[in-house]
């Protein structure tokens, strides 16, 4: 089996396991009724997703046999994630998301989850955001990432537009995804709630309403500033991060 192989099979097993993280509880209704209810199984949902992505790490160590650059280049990324979180949130944003969107572009979907849950996990460290809520930080943004490497693969001026308005988009998706966390505990038994037998249009509409009033307007600033960032700073960032990637011999997209 090659090794771009087993890395697509780990990069599928860890979207299943974040994926199972969020929708456990509208497949188990039975343990949904208390705010705290994440406090039993983040654990155990954080211990398995780091074994994952240090499955994930080995297998992009053995990337064109460049393993030490690829650690120390998530080692610098994830760093400069750390610094950039460290000023705060403006609303919903933060500058660290643009680290995640240019490297994910630059050097692809497996990279771009890795660098976004491990910048994640190591900001939460560093800034005391350590709870429930970290193992799913770590899977939304590093679906934010892989996203990025997915975008098609276009001349540089193009890849700017793309990646600005992805993420544009992504801000809005980031929180709505972040929600589904705590959603069908904080609203058990109000009108807005998840219930197993109102049907998927009933359940979206109270999803939405929910979403509207706690997360939109914050998602906003997330939203507006990742884009801002991309067209300020994405084209330089790139440029570097692409010279990155020719010289580990790890290009996933045009240059030029």
């Amino acid at each position: 089996m090659t090794k771009s192989r087993i890395r697509i099979y780990v990069l599928v097993a860890l979207n299943m396991f974040g994926a199972l993280a969020f929708f456990w509880p509208f497949v188990l209704p039975a343990g949904i009724g208390s705010e705290a209810a994440h406090d039993a199984d983040a654990p155990f949902i954080l211990l398995g997703l780091l074994a994952l992505l240090g499955g994930l790490l080995f297998v992009e160590l053995g990337r064109h046999g460049m393993g030490p650059k690829v650690v120390a280049l998530i080692g610098v990324l994830g760093a400069a994630m750390v610094a950039l979180r460290l000023p705060g949130f403006i609303a919903g944003f933060s500058a660290m998301f643009i680290i995640v969107l240019v490297a994910g572009n630059a050097f692809g979907p497996g990279f771009g989850f890795l660098l976004g849950a491990v910048g994640m996990f190591a900001s939460g460290l560093f800034v005391g955001g350590l709870g429930p809520w970290l193992p799913f930080q770590m899977v939304a943004v590093g679906w934010m990432g892989m996203g990025a490497g997915l975008l098609p693969k276009q001349p540089q001026r193009s890849r700017i537009l793309w990646l600005a308005a992805y993420g544009f988009v992504t801000g809005y998706v980031f929180g709505a995804i972040m929600n589904l966390w705590t959603w069908p505990f904080l609203t058990a038994g109000t009108e807005i709630s998840w219930s197993p037998g109102a049907g998927t249009v009933e359940n979206l509409r109270h999803y939405f309403t929910f979403y509207a009033a706690t997360s939109f307007v914050w998602d906003t600033f997330r939203a507006i500033g990742n884009a801002a960032m991309v067209l300020i700073l994405g084209k330089p960032l790139l440029s570097a991060l692409d010279r990155a990637a020719r010289r580990m011999n790890l290009q996933v997209a045009p240059s030029s």
